[in-house]
């Protein structure tokens, strides 16, 4: 039985498939970008894995809230990250991305690793903040560039879907549901989304019951 508090309306705009493939994503963006890095108009932000689940509603969140989009993505998904509203698109399998953006308030790190390290020299020192969907602060590194590091664990309660759903209505937002399986086919679609890296979000069909 599903924990009430966890439970909040369907967004009207979204079809039943869409709003299955939401809470998950949409809750990590919006913890990310509106409660722990508080991302307000003309600030400029780094979303890594732009065309992921995260990735892509992230982008939508930073362009409702006003703020300059910065994008790694594979050269495939360039214009469908565009499409969402990125503002520069970093093509991560042949650019260096430390190496183009400079001074931007914030980095939401939805890859972790190097991809993680790295990131912390396109922040301005003393100023910026980073979010991780998958590294613990660096102590060693946030010393170093005077960087705040906040890792985030995501939390999907009634409050923030209900908000979610709003934001989702009001502004259009897309939700991209790349590819569905059906539930026993769960193991395919975990390996179908370590190997293929897909455009948003992938779904488990449950077969209805006659």
């Amino acid at each position: 039985m599903a924990n009430k508090e966890n439970i909040a309306n369907k967004p009207k705009s979204l079809s039943h498939l869409e709003a299955a493939g939401l809470p998950l994503v949409g809750v990590s963006a919006w913890q990310a970008l509106v409660e722990n890095i508080r991302l307000s108009k003309d600030q400029k932000i780094l979303i890594h894995g732009g065309a992921g689940g995260i990735g892509s509603m992230a982008i939508q969140l930073a362009k409702h809230l006003g703020a300059y989009v910065g994008t790694t993505a594979s050269i495939n998904d360039k214009q469908f990250v565009q499409e969402l509203g990125a503002d520069q698109v970093i093509d991560y399998k042949k650019e260096n991305f430390e190496d183009i953006l400079h001074d931007y308030d914030a980095v939401f790190d939805t890859v972790g690793g190097e991809t993680y390290k790295r990131s912390f020299r396109v922040l301005t020192k003393g100023s910026g903040i980073i979010v991780s969907m998958l590294e613990q602060p660096d102590s060693e590194l946030m010393s170093q560039y005077g960087i705040k590091a906040l890792f985030l664990f995501s939390q999907v309660n009634r409050q923030r879907l209900t908000k979610l759903a709003q934001w989702v209505d009001q502004n259009n937002i897309k939700v991209n549901v790349a590819k569905t399986f059906p539930l026993d086919e769960a193991a395919k679609a975990l390996d179908y989304q370590k190997d293929v890296h897909p455009r948003g979000k992938v779904v488990l069909m449950v077969a209805s019951q006659e």
